[in-house]
């Protein structure tokens, strides 16, 4: 009977450790070439940034740079967090629409997400987030929750059980209700651009992350143990 307790209790145990310990994300250190290690095709000339505290980033002109990715980091999962730091830059009104990450199978239209940004003219953005899926579409904005352009942002979408959240730095500013489908492993991933090549992205991104779970970030996530692509 002590050691059927004690194998129920090393079972306890090792759950509990498993559900506190901190999924590791999937990192995507971009380069003015892309990603390494996946098929990428570059558009335009993106070059050399400098990101926080002296940390390699890809700079964007707005006109005609990114990056259409082969690979979708999220396939197959019903819940997930995507996080991308960037710096937008003072770009009104040449770019007052940016997408600067879009996941979508090019076969299946009716199943994408967007992370993008709207600036106004007076040197401030606001956040947006799009998903869409088979039965329904839901776009998440608020203008009146406005942040500078020239500084460092995270901006981060999280989705289960229905519930899609917005966060920037960190903070919760939008949420709405959608069953998003799984996207496929055939799904492709445009950085700096819609994958229909427009809505560019004028500025500098510095990382883009994937976890294959929902997350409530904190402000860039600092402190959690990656896997780098």
């Amino acid at each position: 009977m002590k050691q059927i307790n004690l194998l129920v209790y090393s079972a306890s145990l090792a759950l509990a450790f498993t559900a506190c310990t901190p999924q590791k994300p999937i990192l995507w250190n971009v380069t003015p070439t892309g990603l390494a290690g996946q098929a990428t095709t570059v558009l335009g000339n993106p070059t050399q940034g400098a990101g926080r505290n002296g940390a390699p980033a890809v700079a964007f002109d707005g006109v005609d740079d990114g990056f259409l990715i082969d690979h979708n980091a999220i396939a197959g999962v019903d819940e997930f967090t995507v996080e991308v730091i960037f710096k937008p830059n003072a770009a009104y009104p040449s770019n007052i629409e940016q997408r600067f990450l879009h996941i979508e199978d090019p076969a299946n239209p009716n199943r994408r997400l967007l992370l993008e940004l709207r600036l106004t003219q007076d040197n401030q953005w606001y956040a947006d987030f799009f998903v869409k899926s088979d039965n329904g579409q839901l776009t998440l904005m608020d203008s009146t929750k406005t942040h500078p352009v020239n500084q460092w942002a995270t901006m981060t979408l999280v989705y289960k059980d229905k519930k899609v959240t917005g966060y920037v730095n960190g903070r919760p500013e939008v949420t709405g209700n959608l069953e998003f489908l799984p996207l496929p492993a055939s799904a492709k991933t445009a950085i700096g651009t819609r994958m229909d090549k427009r809505s560019w992205f004028n500025g500098e991104i510095e990382t883009v992350r994937f976890f294959q779970t929902a997350l409530m970030p904190k402000k860039y996530s600092d402190g959690l143990p990656t896997t780098t692509q």
